[in-house]
């Protein structure tokens, strides 16, 4: 419970003051302008960290206490933040950045007792004190940086960085690290909180303040993960986890390096950089960069008892491909914009494909029947109602009808969609816990489920402009929630979990699509759950 709590806390803390933060950041000077190397169009908040670190932070402090070690941690945010929001404000001399980078990761590791013992390929080698402690400092100062750096388009370092947490508290519940799964979805929760502000096209970014923050977690938590006696894992799993972010910044500096410039100058040669260079627009890169970072945790997740020399190897591969397409792609002149179009080749064919919104519509007409029909079948078929839904959902009815008695416009109000998501989940839980009547027909229901995701994306995917449509954001929740339960090897029910919450999360979406596509259609759905209620309640209580 502590950790679900964690999670929604720093989520719900993140949310709530993201939109201060952005009325306030003209005043205070928090605002990233457009320049050479940007690629917004015009002055957007750059005060979202502070958002992420607060809403990150109090769980910690909450549910784990006074540890040295936890401590150690918060002191090291609390001076990695205060100099990235002084630079966020003021554009820091380099230097001036690295001593802030440099007493936070002094902090955390001469305090914290995060240490880097052992390197890879020699495991059972202990590091002199000495050598241990610049190393720890100097790895630290990296994935920092690493994240900092990647910070180039909208999501695309929360995004990043929230698959490499995932991956971690997976890794961590796995091991028995309690404290450090807590500290990785109190983040999670934060970068999620945010990335609803921050999903192209953003509203707020987060600044140096909220890279930095993300990339000293990030490599705190991997050095915990993986050093010790205790730990399971192979010292060499971090380049996996922080994938992508470490060869993005190694790719650069070298390239800056043989140029005869500063490896720290700016310029336009990040991976990001490189894909919108081959004709991808915003979104495709940003969705493109995720796909990679995903297959690369995933990946951690499958190497994690394998030996250095393989993880290596199996990172090197990684490195040699991405660094072999872009080299292959600067001298064939490799573009996927036509001359005489102004979008990509992929997003022009979306475009014809949305015209008038045929798809969209058809699929929201398609979930309109679905979606209302399996959770009436999904009511009157489950093995058990209890006494408490039956109750619940009399009181939900109840709610609903004096609602739309004092309402007269036809779409769904907030309360309406609140009702429809709660009722769309117990109705799962039900058909999880006891299918009842539909026992017999498991296949028939997995089928549904695949079929209603399919005219979900499509729905979404070819709806017109000005209606809700899926998001990078959006892809990583799908890509949590359905891979991530089902992965072999965890140490709880975890197939029927993911098998839930995948089912939980296609009828979210589905309910979304009605909702956006179908302003007309809104009667006939209302009366619908009204029905849905209603068997529930009758089942319940009589």
């Amino acid at each position: 419970m502590a950790l679900f709590l964690s999670f929604l806390v720093a989520m719900f803390v993140t949310m709530m003051l993201i939109p201060p933060l952005i009325r306030g950041a003209e005043r205070f000077q928090f605002v990233d302008v457009p320049g050479d190397r940007k690629v917004h169009s015009h002055a957007i908040p750059s005060i979202g960290g502070i958002a992420m670190v607060v809403g990150a932070v109090l769980p910690i402090i909450y549910w784990l206490g006074p540890q040295p070690q936890v401590v150690g941690l918060l002191f090291g945010f609390a001076v990695i933040v205060v100099f990235g929001v002084w630079d966020d404000r003021s554009n820091l001399d380099y230097r001036l950045k690295f001593l802030g980078q440099f007493i936070a990761a002094a902090i955390v590791v001469v305090y914290g007792g995060v240490r880097v013992e052992s390197v890879p390929m020699f495991d059972g080698i202990l590091l002199p004190e000495a050598m241990s402690v610049a190393l720890t400092i100097f790895v630290l100062l990296a994935i920092t940086n690493a994240i900092n750096l990647a910070d180039g388009l909208d999501g695309l370092a929360g995004g990043t960085s929230l698959l490499s947490f995932g991956m971690i508290s997976v890794l961590a519940y796995i091991s028995s690290a309690i404290g450090i799964v807590l500290i990785a979805l109190a983040v999670i929760g934060s970068i999620l909180g945010f990335l609803r502000f921050n999903t192209h096209p953003a509203r707020i970014f987060m600044g140096d303040g909220g890279s930095q923050f993300l990339g000293f977690a990030l490599g705190a938590l991997a050095i915990m993960l993986t050093q010790g006696i205790a730990t399971p894992y192979s010292t060499a799993l971090p380049v996996l986890l922080l994938g992508l972010p470490i060869l993005d910044t190694a790719m650069v500096m070298v390239q800056r390096i043989y140029a005869g410039r500063s490896p720290f100058s700016p310029d336009r040669n990040h991976i990001h950089h490189r894909l919108l260079a081959i004709g991808l627009d915003h979104y495709e890169a940003v969705f493109t960069i995720y796909v990679v970072q995903a297959m690369l945790v995933v990946a951690a997740y499958f190497l994690r008892h394998f030996s250095d020399g393989i993880i290596l190897a199996a990172y090197g591969l990684l490195c040699t491909a991405v660094v072999a397409f872009f080299r292959w792609a600067h001298v064939t002149s490799f573009y996927l914009r036509r001359a005489h179009r102004d979008v990509s080749f992929v997003s022009a064919k979306m475009k014809f494909l949305r015209h008038e919104g045929r798809l969209a519509r058809w699929s929201a007409y398609s979930a309109a029947v679905a979606i209302p029909a399996y959770l009436l079948l999904g009511a009157a078929c489950a093995k058990v109602v209890s006494v408490d839904f039956g109750i619940m959902a009399f009181l939900f009815l109840g709610l609903l009808l004096l609602v739309r008695a004092r309402k007269v416009a036809s779409q769904f109000g907030w309360i309406e969609r609140v009702a429809f998501y709660a009722i769309s989940a117990f109705i799962v839980f039900l058909m999880q816990v006891g299918p009842g009547a539909l026992e017999g027909f498991a296949v028939a229901r997995r089928v549904f489920y695949v079929l209603l995701a399919v005219v979900v994306i499509i729905g979404f995917r070819f709806s017109r402009e000005k209606t809700f449509r899926l998001t990078t954001l959006d892809f990583l929740v799908i890509f949590a929630a359905f891979a991530i339960p089902n992965l072999p090897g965890l140490p709880f029910s975890a197939p029927v979990i993911g098998e839930g919450i995948a089912k939980v999360i296609v009828l979210f979406y589905g309910i979304e699509l009605i909702l956006t596509n179908l302003p007309r259609g809104h009667g006939a759905v209302r009366y619908a759950m009204y029905a849905v209620l209603a068997v529930l309640g009758a089942r319940g209580v009589f």
